[in-house]
C-alpha cells in the first residue's frame, strides 16, 4: 500500500470514528446540519426532479440490480477472486448496512426541523443509498482507476455525489449519514477490488 493511500485510509477512518461518536453522543443533528438541508432544499427545478430519480434509482435495491452484471463478469474472469469481490459488496449493502442502523439507531430529519419529501422505513445512520452506491460505483470506479481507465474512473464517482446530495435535498438524511454512508461503502469496495486488483505502486503509471 502506498503512503498516499495509508494517509487517506487513516483520515477516512479517523472522520468516520469521530462522526459516529458524534452521532451517539449528540441527541439530534449535528450543529449546522438543520441549515444545509433548508439550504439544499431551496433550490428550485430541475433539482427535486432530479434528486427523485436520483433517489429511485440508488437504493439497495436499484444497486443490486445495476451490480448483478459487472458480479458476473468478475466471477467469469476472475473465478474465486471474482466471487470474493460479490461477497464483500453484498455483505457491505446486505448485513453491514443494516445491522449499523439498528446499533447506532439514530432519528431520521423529521417535519419540524426540514420538509421531509420522500418516505422512508429504517433508521438514518448510516445512509443506507449513499452505503450502497458507493459501494457498487466505487468499485467500479476503482476497479477502472486501477486498470487505467483513470476518465472512467472519474465518471463512475458521480452518482456517490448525487446519491449524497439527494439524500439531504429530500430531508431524510442528515449530512453525516450520508458521509458516513458514502465512507463505509467506499470502505467496502476497497476491500473488494484489493482481490482482483490490488494496488502496487510500481506498476501506477499512464491511462
Amino acid at each position: 500500500m502506498s503512503r498516499a493511500l495509508r494517509v487517506s485510509t487513516w483520515v477516512a477512518l479517523g472522520v468516520l470514528v469521530g462522526l459516529t461518536v458524534a452521532v451517539v453522543a449528540v441527541d439530534g443533528p449535528l450543529p449546522g446540519e438543520i441549515g444545509l438541508i433548508r439550504r439544499l432544499q431551496s433550490f428550485g427545478e430541475p433539482v427535486p426532479t432530479f434528486a427523485d430519480i436520483v433517489r429511485a434509482t440508488t437504493g439497495t435495491e436499484g444497486n443490486l440490480v445495476v451490480g448483478a452484471p459487472a458480479g458476473v463478469w468478475l466471477v467469469a474472469r476472475h473465478g474465486r477472486t471474482g466471487w470474493a469481490v460479490v461477497v464483500v459488496c453484498l455483505a457491505s449493502m446486505l448485513i453491514v448496512q443494516p445491522v449499523s442502523k439498528e446499533l447506532i439507531d439514530r432519528d431520521r430529519p423529521d417535519e419540524s426541523q426540514v420538509e421531509v419529501r420522500a418516505d422512508h422505513s429504517s433508521r438514518a445512520y448510516p445512509s443506507g443509498h449513499s452505503l450502497s452506491t458507493a459501494t457498487t460505483w466505487g468499485a467500479a470506479a476503482l476497479y477502472a482507476s486501477r486498470t487505467g481507465r483513470r476518465r472512467l474512473a472519474g465518471a463512475l464517482t458521480v452518482p456517490i455525489v448525487c446519491t449524497a446530495l439527494a439524500s439531504g435535498i429530500h430531508g431524510v438524511h442528515w449530512a453525516s449519514d450520508a458521509i458516513a454512508g458514502t465512507l463505509m461503502g467506499l470502505g467496502a469496495a476497497w476491500l473488494a477490488i484489493e482481490q482482483v486488483a490490488p494496488n502496487r505502486p510500481h506498476e501506477r503509471g499512464g491511462g
